[in-house]
């Protein structure tokens, strides 16, 4: 089958869930023997190159206003782009992980050229997002309906869809490539040691009210190390270090954005790993920790209750009264309380790795390909099932 997968940006020059989804899912498909074409933009003119056994056509990124905006901008015209790229381009089915793109390639299908078009969401569908945007509503509403296939990455986001859209569609999780986390070997840690992997900068990620429910745990006495790696302005990091007992202060590590590489013994090395966002579609920083066997905490928001659905594996907080955050300091610090605990017993390790391969590429990956040729999922256990049995 020859398939497209498209997003106006990709990986590596981005790195964030959309992105690297669309570079795993090229190759996991193309290792699977399907002809595989990446198209995405760049800056600089348009080019096509060789990735292994992908093609990636990179196609030159449009600015059609001279001042950034929402309202017209390079997202839109990629639509186009891909619209005139899928015209010619004798696909079979065609992969859009971006609302822009999937509008693009509705408006490609002819008669003679009908591709399956089946469109991820890679966020949750909410109405009231569109509200500032109104064109980029009417985009995405033609989209949910024109689409063969809609697949969503949580319960939540399944549920959103059906409820504001009135569409079905299929639960599928963004895989995780478990193995580089899952050869890791954990390091055992005299005190505890509390990683936050993301973008420390975004308010939303819930990283400054990591920091006030770690002031919390050390007023307790608990001796607790905590990291942060991700993009960090200096801004950001002296909000962290304020609610800090000035004692304490040196406990807090800033590793900046690293390397990819460098994840899976950051995984490993920690007792437990927090992500207190709210609205994560699904949250793989919980999965990727899962896999390196360290237990974790998630907001009880959006995604992250379909990961974290065992006790025996991290625990979840209520989120509290929201703005553009999570804001139960209190209830964080208990969960992260909790987790120490639970990272103690040493059937944990292997509870948080048995957990993490439902959302590995050999069990998610055949959902994806049924959907692009139009067949009903495999069955079997779902890694989307949050009613697992606990492993405990």
């Amino acid at each position: 089958m020859r398939v497209a997968v498209t997003h106006p940006t990709c990986w590596p020059e981005i790195r964030r869930g959309s992105e690297r989804l669309l570079h795993d899912l090229s190759h996991w498909l193309a290792d699977r023997g399907h002809d595989v074409t990446v198209i995405s933009t760049v800056e600089g003119p348009d080019r096509t190159e060789q990735e292994g056994p992908v093609t990636r056509r990179l196609l030159a990124r449009r600015h059609p206003l001279p001042v950034r905006t929402r309202w017209w901008n390079f997202f839109h015209a990629f639509g186009g782009q891909v619209r005139d790229e899928l015209a010619v381009g004798g696909f079979d089915a065609v992969h859009c992980l971006n609302y822009h793109d999937a509008w693009g390639a509705a408006r490609a299908r002819t008669r003679d050229q009908r591709f399956r078009l089946v469109y991820q969401l890679t966020g949750i569908p909410m109405r009231r997002y569109f509200r500032r945007i109104p064109l980029d509503g009417l985009i995405f509403g033609q989209v949910i309906r024109d689409a063969d296939e809609v697949l969503a990455l949580s319960t939540h986001a399944l549920g959103q869809l059906h409820d504001q859209y009135g569409r079905t569609g299929r639960l599928v999780a963004a895989p995780t490539d478990t193995r580089p986390y899952a050869a890791t070997t954990k390091v055992p840690s005299a005190n505890p040691l509390i990683l936050f992997v993301g973008d420390v900068d975004e308010p939303r990620k819930g990283a400054l009210l990591l920091a006030q429910a770690a002031a919390l745990l050390w007023s307790r006495g608990l001796p607790l190390r905590l990291a942060f790696s991700g993009r960090a302005s200096e801004a950001t990091r002296t909000a962290i270090l304020a609610p800090a007992p000035a004692a304490h202060r040196d406990r807090i590590i800033f590793h900046g954005v690293g390397q990819t590489a460098d994840l899976p013994a950051l995984y490993a090395a920690a007792t437990v790993v927090v992500n207190p966002a709210i609205w994560e579609a699904q949250g793989m920083v919980l999965v990727e920790a899962l896999a390196a066997g360290t237990p974790v905490v998630g907001c009880d928001h959006a995604g992250t209750p379909d990961i974290v659905a065992d006790p025996a594996i991290g625990r979840l907080f209520a989120p509290g009264p929201m703005g553009i955050a999570a804001t139960n300091a209190a209830g964080l610090a208990d969960a992260i309380a909790a987790t120490i605990h639970l990272a103690a017993d040493p059937e944990t390790e292997a509870r948080c790795r048995r957990r993490a391969e439902l959302f590995a590429w050999d069990r998610v990956g055949p959902l994806y390909e049924a959907a692009l040729m139009g067949i009903a999922p495999p069955t079997g256990p779902d890694a989307n099932a949050r009613s697992e049995e606990p492993a405990s």
